[in-house]
């Protein structure tokens, strides 16, 4: 047996192996011959000290939320001074940057998110973690004297923030993006919604990064476009982890060779999963008026939205999980960093109609307030990974209810 102080040492290099893994290739990077090519340890070290790999995982997750406390933490401690209802914009702003900078124990929690969308194994854990997430905002709220429903909202926009405006490799590009949206974002909350105009011309300054200027994808057709749904389909179910060439071919009922013949490289199946969820979406144009007569109670309009996001057994579309998967990989990898922008550009058609659609929206809203709805729902999607399956439409119709009125009712 190991001395304790080496056995401590052991088990937590391999939970910071497995964070870097977690961080930079997901699930289904944690492999034993990994961990021990980085560790220097044998293949059963992780069935020593952690009784296998989910045990690994859950070790992994506990730390990084930990991590995440200690930042809790220190953001709550800034607020003892009792800080005025007009500073939170700047201080929202201000937190979100570091969430987005600090990337790595965030984009472990948010596996752990993917995974108890569809395992209830560290489903425990993302409930814990929610639990945490919605304490802190609540005193954020107090502090700044927000209104009912802000403290969910601002959960549920840090919670999506990470995905929808890039991690490290994207940070400088996205900053100014991310500032106009937290501005915005602080005015509608307390109340001063004609106090920042807002330019919506981020959207088009991050279709230029990616090189697209105004074009708009046709899918692909014939059986290639058969493949790439197929394999988005696949990658919704599974996650990255999942899709292979054989999967995809058992789903689109073409031989492996088929499936390879169009796509020989993973790389190139990933892309074109990417390309066919991408082509369906549009750009959102700004200067969207609300209609007085289409508009419709917000409980009813966050009914809508929930039974859009999961169906009656708590399932999330397919299409939805493969878009935030590819988001979380486009942050890792630099080749789809260009997919990833025109996603972020083209993102919040249906917020937007929902927004015109809205009973209590007396104020012009545009792309911008788009995107921050989107936020925030994509946010409560994800948020409501942590519960049960047959609790999460109920859930998340009360959780949008409430963060839609605090910043639009």
């Amino acid at each position: 047996m190991p001395s304790t102080a080496a056995s401590l040492s052991a088990r937590e290099r391999l939970i910071s192996t497995a964070a870097e893994l977690l961080a930079t290739g997901g699930l289904r990077s944690v492999t034993a011959r990994a961990l021990a090519d980085l560790t220097g340890q044998s293949a059963s070290a992780v069935n020593y000290h952690f009784a296998g790999r989910e045990g690994l995982l859950a070790a992994t997750f506990e730390a990084a939320a930990e991590q995440v406390a200690r930042s809790r933490a220190a953001w709550a401690a800034s607020l003892r001074a009792n800080p005025p209802p007009e500073a939170f914009a700047g201080w929202f702003a201000a937190f979100n940057l570091e969430r987005v900078a600090a990337a790595p124990p965030f984009l472990v929690l948010r596996e752990m998110r993917h995974d108890a969308a569809r395992s209830p194994a560290h489903r425990r854990l993302a409930r814990l973690e929610l639990e945490a997430s919605d304490a802190f905002w609540a005193q954020v709220a107090t502090a700044f004297h927000l209104p009912p429903g802000a403290a969910e909202a601002c959960a549920d926009f840090a919670e999506a923030i990470l995905g929808i405006h890039g991690g490290a490799p994207d940070h400088p590009d996205q900053t100014a993006w991310l500032i106009e949206t937290a501005h915005r974002y602080g005015a509608r909350v307390r109340g001063a919604r004609g106090a920042t105009a807002g330019w919506d011309g981020w959207r088009q300054l991050a279709r230029a990064r990616a090189g697209l200027g105004e074009r708009v994808e046709a899918p692909l057709a014939g059986g290639a476009g058969r493949i790439a749904a197929a394999a988005a389909e696949v990658l919704g179910r599974g996650g990255l982890a999942g899709l292979t060439h054989r999967a995809v071919a058992a789903e689109v009922g073409l031989s492996l060779a088929a499936v390879s013949g169009a796509f020989p490289s993973r790389a190139s199946l990933v892309r074109a999963a990417f390309d066919h969820l991408i082509a369906s979406i549009h750009t959102v144009r700004s200067g969207v008026v609300p209609d007085p007569g289409a508009r419709r109670p917000i409980a009813e309009l966050a009914q809508e939205m929930a039974e859009a996001l999961f169906d009656a057994e708590g399932a999330a579309p397919a299409g939805l999980l493969a878009l935030d998967e590819l988001l979380t990989a486009a942050i890792r990898e630099p080749d789809l960093r260009r997919d990833a922008e025109d996603l972020r550009a083209s993102r919040g058609e249906n917020s937007a109609t929902l927004l015109l659609r809205m009973s209590h929206a007396t104020d012009p809203v545009d792309g911008l307030d788009a995107h921050i709805l989107s936020i925030v729902a994509t946010g409560a999607m994800r948020s409501a990974y942590a519960l049960e399956p047959e609790m999460r439409r109920s859930w998340l119709a009360t959780r949008l209810t409430a963060s839609i009125a605090a910043l639009f009712g």
